[in-house]
């Protein structure tokens, strides 16, 4: 039965294991402890990759995962020793609680999560003690800590911060200036071809009557989607479908409604219907200028795809103003040229270029305040052919000293009023800023208007902006538009379709109640004018001033100069933390592995300090001390299937003879080979020193008070 040990069961000081042990402990405590504050602090990196080389998100995320797994192996090897380490000086320390067979399954538990489920009564009897309570937790640790750390610490594209920034764009010409565009378009038909002038007219012409047929069947499409589904808009112009349109195939543009009236209230003022709105559409510049090299602004593409960026600016975005009004025939007389005594005959293939002369100084109408012309002003009132057939509109261009561009149409028959005249104007306004959003599906231009909170409202930062000062350039772009998408064609009686469509727009008039107001389920003809002319406002803000001014000589600079506006822009890069609310759960798996990491250490050099015990929790080790230990009641039974119920409760301990230095396992309950009370180190037992081996034992199982003993 005596089995005398040959080896110690103490290492020497320092040994390399221990040495091993230390340098684990200390690199999963300070590893796990760093990716703690990551996960905290949630750091932002950038993009990575530099202009000049760097670290590709790629290789950051691989390198995360590489110190996060080796974080969990080092992590598994230390909270296995220290379970060893702690049941073999339990085991062999007088007074302590001793070890049960259910015990020496904990570190099972960490390197085969596993056999929790297999061996769940191991679990019920020592679950539930404090070693058991800190063995689940570095199991739990094991399995989860590198998804914990992929969840909270890998780098993941990220929105970074939001910097101001002063930008550059490129300016070639004042706003709405028909020579530039007309000089820019890019059409195959050479001078040779087509030596006139009409060249290039008719390439912006196909450009404005292409990109607005396209823009506003995307907004009818919007609206038949809501008429369809029985979901009806807003009576509010602030609520209701924005206006909006296209740059560049790629890009979709947002406007914004602004100065809102009440159509109710005008209305009721004026005794007739009147529809007033004016929508403000993004810069158009913003796209190039975003591009500029000069503002180093990284592209998605740059980036493999992945980028994106949010760019808001503080420029003065075009905007448009369309105010429509009912008239009766007999209302609307003064303003029809064949209705005038002593008329001429007219050409209607030549009226809108060669209009016969006529004077409007004396010409008084009832919508004179509305549209602010008649006797007195210094803008006349438009003066039309003829009345126009149902469904047909016609336009004068041509009123001196006036910005507007004037369209008269017919509704259909039956409808109040049978009229309507328009005016539409176009400005720059410094009610909004401009906002450009790009990533690697595409990229939305888009306005934000009146917000109070905006702290890049142009005129918020450029103060005194004028907002009734109409641009007089535009109206020539605008006729290029009326003429484009056929609003003229009235005057012969074309019927064209988008005549038909939008004057079957106009809001009715309810005579009983003197009042007007939005349709729910139809866009008013002014907010579809409004968004047919989009384009014009965004190709004549293309290489515009960021100012609401011009300030060159020439109105066509001969090569572009650089203009500063100021801006912000939020990049995206990438960043440490979670994705969605549901992974702060994993908080937990690092603070427990962080937490647990510094009570191993600790236990290591307070407790251990360099004096690391034979593991008898170690299968081999277990073996040789069972099968050299006598046999005990406490376990009957056990030899075939295995130890069960109480039998995995009893509590052990490990004690030696120390005559022959023989180490055994014995219950705590019974007397048997029950070991002498250890003396002092330096006895000297009838004249003989103490064994070594018998003195290695009685310092062990002394157990002297630590900090640590609460673990015993």
């Amino acid at each position: 039965m005596n089995c005398p040990s040959h080896e110690p069961v103490i290492e020497s000081c320092c040994s390399w294991f221990f040495a091993t042990l230390i340098v684990l402990s200390t690199y999963t405590t300070l590893l796990s402890g760093l990716f703690l504050i990551i996960a905290c602090l949630k750091p932002y990196y950038g993009n990575l990759v530099g202009d000049t080389g760097g670290l590709a998100p790629s290789s950051a995320t691989l390198l995360s995962a590489f110190f996060a797994k080796t974080i969990e192996l080092a992590y598994v090897t230390v909270s296995v020793a220290f379970v060893g380490q702690l049941l073999s000086r339990r085991a062999l320390r007088r007074g302590s609680r001793g070890i049960s067979i259910s015990d020496m399954s904990l570190r099972m538990w960490i390197t085969q999560p596993g056999s929790l489920f297999m061996q769940w009564e191991n679990l019920r009897y020592s679950g539930g003690t404090l070693l058991g309570a800190i063995a689940l937790i570095a199991t739990l640790v094991s399995i989860l800590y590198t998804t914990a750390a992929e969840a909270l610490v890998s780098p993941k594209e990220a929105m970074g911060p939001v910097y101001d920034r002063l930008l550059y764009g490129n300016v070639s010409a004042s706003f709405a200036n028909p020579t530039y565009l007309e000089a820019r378009c890019e059409t195959p038909i050479t001078v040779t071809v087509d030596p006139s002038a009409g060249r290039n007219e008719t390439c912006v012409s196909m450009e404005i009557v292409g990109r607005a047929y396209h823009d506003f069947e995307q907004y009818m499409q919007e609206w038949s989607g809501l008429a369809q589904a029985k979901n009806a808009t807003s009576t509010s112009l602030k609520t209701r479908l924005k206006p909006h349109g296209s740059l560049y195939d790629n890009t979709t543009v947002t406007g914004s409604w602004i100065e809102v009236t009440d159509m109710v209230a005008t209305s009721q003022k004026y005794k007739r219907m009147v529809n007033n709105v004016t929508a403000a559409f993004p810069h158009g510049g913003l796209y190039d200028a975003a591009r500029n090299p000069v503002n180093g602004i990284r592209q998605p593409n740059d980036a493999t795809g992945d980028g994106k960026y949010i760019l808001q600016a503080s420029v003065p975005v075009p905007a448009i103003n369309v105010l429509c009004a009912g008239l009766s025939k007999e209302e609307l007389a003064p303003m029809i040229y064949t209705e005038w005594p002593n008329h001429k005959p007219f050409n209607s293939s030549t009226w809108y270029t060669e209009a016969p002369a006529y004077d409007q100084s004396t010409n008084h109408t009832v919508v004179d305040d509305i549209f602010g012309f008649g006797p007195g002003t210094d803008h006349p009132s438009p003066v039309f052919p003829i009345y126009p057939t149902e469904f047909n509109t016609i336009f004068d261009a041509k009123v001196e000293n006036s910005s507007a561009l004037y369209l008269l149409g017919t509704t259909p028959a039956g409808h109040n009023p049978a009229f309507v005249l328009c005016a539409l104007k176009a400005k720059q306004s410094g009610l909004c800023s401009a906002e450009y959003q790009v990533d690697s599906s595409g990229a939305a231009l888009s306005t934000r208007c009146e917000d109070p909170t905006d702290k890049l409202q142009y005129s918020r930062r450029v103060p005194g902006v004028v907002e009734d000062n109409y641009d007089i350039n535009w109206k020539s772009v605008g006729w290029l538009w009326l003429d484009a998408v056929s609003l003229g064609a009235g005057i012969a009686g074309e019927d064209a379709s988008i005549e038909r469509l939008l004057t079957q727009m106009t809001p009715a008039y309810d005579n009983s109640s003197h009042t007007a107001s939005l349709n729910p389920n139809l866009p008013s003809i002014a907010e579809a004018m409004a968004v047919l002319t989009s384009v014009t406002l965004m190709i004549s803000s293309q290489d515009a001033p960021y100012v609401p001014f011009w300030n060159y000589t020439d109105q066509i600079l001969s090569s572009p100069v650089q203009q500063a506006f100021n801006a912000t822009l939020q990049s995206s890069g990438y960043a440490s933390g979670h994705v969605v609310d549901w992974q702060k759960s994993f908080y937990v798996i690092l603070v427990l592995a962080f937490l647990t990491s510094v009570l191993f250490m600790a236990f290591f050099m307070v407790e251990v300090r360099g004096h690391l015990l034979n593991d008898f929790t170690e299968s081999s080790s277990l073996f040789a001390l069972a099968i050299n230990s006598p046999p005990t009641a406490r376990l009957q039974g056990a030899c075939g299937g295995g130890p069960s119920g109480r039998q995995l409760q009893d509590r052990w301990h490990v004690g030696m003879v120390e005559d022959s230095h023989h180490y055994y396992i014995r219950p705590i309950a019974d007397g048997e080979f029950a070991p002498p009370d250890p003396g002092s180190d330096d006895e000297i037992v009838k004249g003989v020193r103490t064994h070594h081996a018998v003195h290695e034992y009685r310092n062990v199982s002394r157990g002297a008070a630590s900090p640590m003993s609460f673990l015993y």
